[in-house]
């Protein structure tokens, strides 16, 4: 696979590409999981991210019911496949019953919450990839607010990330 950058301005015209690439990206990492997957955004919500109406993706995790699977879910289920999840948000009402629940689940040894008063970046880095923008991970993030995102796949930007994210956070890939 080569390695590029793919920009997105999204806005209610166009207010299927990002969650269509976020239901991609994940269902990627439920395929081939990352190490280590971290999840930056000020607020953050479960949001609907995997389409299962149609049971089309029951062979990532035959736990999935028929409909839409959330943002915790797939995080939950890639935390069961060994990944370690890093959360980074604010300690806002807005985003609790999201961390709460990834705390909670089954596999919370492998989820880090880390919580900033002043964090304003926003991104979502892999091993393999790279999302990053404006855009808050939360309905209006995604689907109603316009948003400028870029997707990268140049593991030089990757990797960049990764030691941005850890330095800043004080994570570990375990």
């Amino acid at each position: 696979m080569s390695e590029r950058t793919m920009r997105i301005i999204h806005s209610r015209v166009s207010s299927r590409q990002v969650p269509d690439l976020l239901q991609t990206i994940f269902v990627s990492e439920m395929i081939a999981p990352s190490r280590c997957l971290w999840i930056v955004s000020p607020w953050i919500s479960d949001i609907p991210l995997i389409d299962n109406s149609a049971k089309t993706f029951h062979y990532l995790n035959a736990s999935w019911a028929r409909g839409k699977i959330r943002f915790s879910q797939v995080l939950e289920a890639l935390a069961d496949l060994g990944t370690t999840i890093h959360v980074a948000t604010r300690p806002l009402p807005h985003n609790d019953g999201f961390v709460e629940r990834l705390s909670g689940g089954a596999n919370a040894k492998n989820v880090r919450i880390h919580l900033a008063e002043e964090l304003h970046e926003k991104g979502i880095v892999g091993d393999t990839f790279y999302l990053g923008g404006s855009m808050n991970i939360t309905y209006n993030g995604i689907t109603i607010n316009e948003e400028a995102v870029v997707y990268e796949t140049n593991s030089e930007v990757v990797a960049e990330r990764h030691i941005i994210f850890k330095d800043r956070w004080g994570g570990t890939d375990s």
